[in-house]
């Protein structure tokens, strides 16, 4: 086999895909004020990922940038929570000028509290809230999640994300891969991002 090309990461940085003016407005906004963002390759990997889901499950919004991409991919409905007021309104502002208001609720809540008290289903749920608070929002997400649902979690490098990894690739509810990926425009530019589909 052949190696790989010289300079892979810089190759790669120049097929980071490209941003209409609102997401380029909020990646600025985000290196200024040091809002963690998806950036714009997991972004457009989750407009692929989404499409045709029909309920759509966010946790974590902050000022909505992950949502966007959601909401473009999915056919559906989103759902996003986020703790932060500030960032919910922002985010508020941001979908509606992105003409996507009346396709994402936006709630201020607690995640785990907020997972406690819903019935789902939802068939694609995204992960973008405290790390160590992933195992637990897993545990939500078994009766949450119908068959044939997708989980993508985001930030899975992280120590605080490891009982999460453990818990998921050692259930049978899931069939689970974890990738170590080089991410232009994430934060940080190597980090982990995991996909489950349910049993």
């Amino acid at each position: 086999m052949p190696p790989i090309i010289a300079d892979a990461e810089e190759h790669f940085r120049q097929l980071t895909p490209p941003a209409d003016p609102l997401l380029k407005e909020l990646e600025a906004e985000a290196a200024r004020e040091g809002i963690p963002i998806v950036g714009p390759v997991v972004g457009r990997l989750l407009e692929i990922l989404a499409a045709g889901a029909e309920r759509l499950l966010e946790l974590g919004t902050a000022t909505g940038y992950a949502t966007l991409h959601l909401a473009r991919g999915g056919r559906g409905r989103v759902t996003t929570v986020e703790r932060d007021a500030s960032l919910a309104a922002r985010a508020r502002e941001n979908l509606a000028q992105a003409g996507l208001a009346e396709r994402v609720e936006v709630v201020c809540a607690e995640a785990l509290a907020w997972l406690a008290g819903q019935e789902g289903p939802f068939d694609f749920v995204f992960f973008d809230i405290e790390k160590d608070d992933y195992a637990a929002a897993l545990a939500a997400c078994r009766r949450l999640v119908p068959p044939g649902g997708l989980l993508v979690a985001d930030n899975t490098a992280f120590p605080d994300a490891m009982p999460f990894q453990r818990a998921l690739h050692g259930d049978p509810g899931w069939r689970a891969v974890s990738l170590l990926a080089f991410l232009p425009g994430h934060r940080p530019e190597k980090d982990g991002l995991t996909l489950a589909r349910r049993r």
